[in-house]
């Protein structure tokens, strides 16, 4: 099931870059409101399975679960992101965007070519993240300045000054990745060439937020809920698929609930300044950060071995 849905979510990605050129001509800011809800829905359900992730944690190292304990936890973890952010963006923005390498790279190497080392999480980690900045130093330079109160212009100086050594050592990377691959004799090197070159074909090509959200919705959301759904260790090993369904709406629906509060109180109680991209951008970006540094952390303690 992993293997048709990595062949169907690349194949939708490839889908997407002949129609590049006119996506891109779509305002960045209306841009903004069309992957709002796509990431929203189904990027923020990929991690509605934490209460029950949380639950085999809680009774590996305490002897029970506590859900009440967990989501206290979840949410003093999230609010200490908010107030990171609010306090000191761009450090906290760069932090974000190195988790995002770890957690999309861990991920997709895996995937792809059945790694988890720090060569192959490099590679493929960095290339959601990279290669918009890379290709689209002006657009992320917006984005960025959105979500930090920054001004545009500098910010597109100083990525295209970080993007060129980055470019390069990712290439190096990618020739070792690629010249061990065929050394060590990899089973289905094509497949791993194929994944690889797509997703760097649509970081490339795609605008940076059509990209972002394909990437996240198509392939990261759903690879990680079949990823976990494949395990026998966790109490979701025996659901059916509407107890899939009754079980991720609630956590999904409570992360929304407050996302939708956040943008209201961002965009200062006036409904005219809804629509704002500096208050959508912060809301869905912000957002995911705040729920992606208690995801990763618990999704560390639930690989340990016991």
């Amino acid at each position: 099931m992993r293997q048709v849905h990595l062949r169907i979510g690349l194949i939708a990605l490839l889908s997407l870059v002949p129609a590049s050129a006119l996506l891109a001509s779509v305002e960045i800011e209306t841009q903004l409101v069309l992957v709002a809800l796509p990431i929203a829905l189904l990027g923020v359900m990929h991690g509605a399975l934490d209460p029950w992730v949380g639950d085999v944690v809680l009774r590996r190292f305490l002897g029970r679960s506590n859900r009440p304990l967990f989501f206290g936890a979840y949410l003093a973890l999230m609010a200490v992101v908010v107030a990171c952010w609010i306090v000191m963006p761009l450090q906290t923005l760069v932090a974000f965007l190195l988790i995002s390498v770890l957690h999309f790279g861990e991920q997709d190497a895996f995937a792809f070519a059945s790694r988890k080392d720090g060569l192959s999480i490099a590679v493929f980690g960095a290339v959601p993240v990279l290669g918009p900045v890379a290709a689209h130093p002006v657009e992320v330079a917006m984005i960025f300045g959105w979500l930090t109160g920054m001004d545009g212009g500098a910010l597109s100086e100083i990525l295209r000054w970080l993007a060129r050594p980055l470019i390069a050592l990712w290439l190096v990377g990618a020739g070792m990745f690629i010249a061990r691959m065929f050394i060590e004799d990899d089973p289905n090197p094509r497949f791993q060439l194929f994944g690889l070159l797509v997703l760097v074909a649509s970081m490339l090509l795609l605008p940076p937020l059509i990209a972002f959200a394909a990437y996240f919705c198509l392939l990261h959301s759903f690879g990680h809920l079949l990823d976990m759904a494949a395990l026998e260790s966790g109490p979701w090993a025996d659901w059916t698929l509407q107890q899939w369904a009754a079980r991720l709406w609630p956590a999904t629906l409570g992360a929304l609930a407050l996302g939708l509060v956040g943008w209201v109180s961002l965009s200062g109680m006036d409904l005219g300044n809804i629509l704002y991209p500096e208050a959508l951008s912060q809301i869905i970006f912000c957002g995911l950060a705040a729920l992606t540094v208690p995801h990763v952390l618990l999704h560390m303690a639930f690989g340990q071995k016991t």
